[in-house]
């Protein structure tokens, strides 16, 4: 996939899926932080801006629902939102087989299933016939289900299940599919990039479904020591797979003791530089079409000073991203 001229961003205001409040101001933060302008300033003139949802889809406290999940019929909302205003921005080139960039900022991470199910439908229209990887940058592996013992109810912890389809999938979620109705993500697809073996929500009977299922999974403490050589090790695996990579940043991946911008904070020993090197390796990739920033809680940050240097950063990769190949 060659460099694409343009960049669509999508905002999607949302932390229904939360245990705390703030992640639907991300969109704002981003914004406020004068991403556009900074996009501009490095080149990219054509600069598109969208709104997923017609309005900020907010936390409200709530009892567990009848399937054992919190706000699930919101969340469900918020992912078909997502998928319809990606397939609308993914078909704004005349080339199906070159689509802007997308980048996409928000709150929640439980919104990859609409982001997924839309680059899929994309991707094997008429005769393009492209599989859709994920590289999935998250400290949790999201695999929690309302068949856990000690159930939360957290529609966000459930991501990964909701997307590989494991034990405690929910059914309003299989409506988040490949065209084929196969499950958006399995073994041959998927890395999972920077997770925390040693945290508690990281439950020993998740990691062994990874395991025995052939997952590629890629601790924060490898991230932690080789944050260049583990992301060149991702890239390698999704780009021998698959034709277009969507590129998930939960900024839990980042140490709360260095950055705490993070919704829930998980002491992952990965440095702000340390997870900026990585994804600077993963978006020079020609494969990569998207990246979507989740989990980012403005709260957290009330002078934007972090959510400013998140910017800055991801500017100037992209930056590096649309500069002339070399060799």
């Amino acid at each position: 996939m060659a460099e694409s001229p343009a960049i669509v961003i999508t905002y999607v205001p949302a932390d229904c899926g939360s245990i705390f409040p703030g992640k639907s101001k991300a969109s704002q933060a981003f914004r406020d932080a004068d991403i556009v302008t900074k996009l501009r300033r490095a080149g990219y003139q054509s600069i598109s801006e969208y709104q997923a949802l017609e309005s900020p889809a907010t936390y409200k406290a709530s009892s567990l629902g009848s399937n054992g999940v919190r706000n699930e019929d919101l969340n469900v909302q918020v992912c078909k939102d997502v998928q319809r205003s990606l397939v609308q921005t993914l078909a704004l080139t005349g080339d199906a087989s070159l689509p802007p960039f997308q980048l996409i900022l928000g709150g929640e991470c439980g919104m990859s299933p609409g982001v997924l199910s839309a680059f899929w439908q994309h991707s094997t229209q008429g005769d393009l016939h492209k599989r859709v990887g994920f590289l999935y940058i998250d400290a949790d592996t999201d695999l929690a289900s309302p068949d856990d013992l000690n159930n939360t109810g957290i529609f966000a912890g459930m991501n990964m299940t909701n997307l590989i389809r494991s034990k405690g999938a929910l059914k309003s979620m299989q409506q988040f599919a490949r065209p084929s109705g196969e499950a958006l993500c399995d073994a041959s697809n998927t890395v999972l990039f920077g997770i925390n073996m040693s945290s508690p929500g990281n439950k020993p009977e998740h990691l062994g479904y990874l395991l025995d299922h052939g997952y590629r999974v890629i601790s924060s403490s490898s991230v932690a020591r080789q944050p260049i050589e583990q992301a060149m090790a991702a890239l390698r695996f999704l780009e021998e797979r698959v034709d277009i990579i969507v590129v998930h940043l939960d900024v839990d991946s980042i140490d709360p003791r260095m950055f705490p911008l993070a919704n829930v904070p998980n002491h992952t020993g990965v440095e702000f530089h340390q997870m900026m090197q990585a994804l600077r390796v993963i978006l020079y990739s020609e494969k990569v079409g998207a990246l979507v920033v989740a989990e980012v809680n403005p709260n957290h940050d009330p002078g934007l000073d972090m959510t400013e240097r998140l910017t800055d950063s991801i500017v100037d990769i992209l930056t590096e991203r649309r500069a002339p190949r070399r060799g």
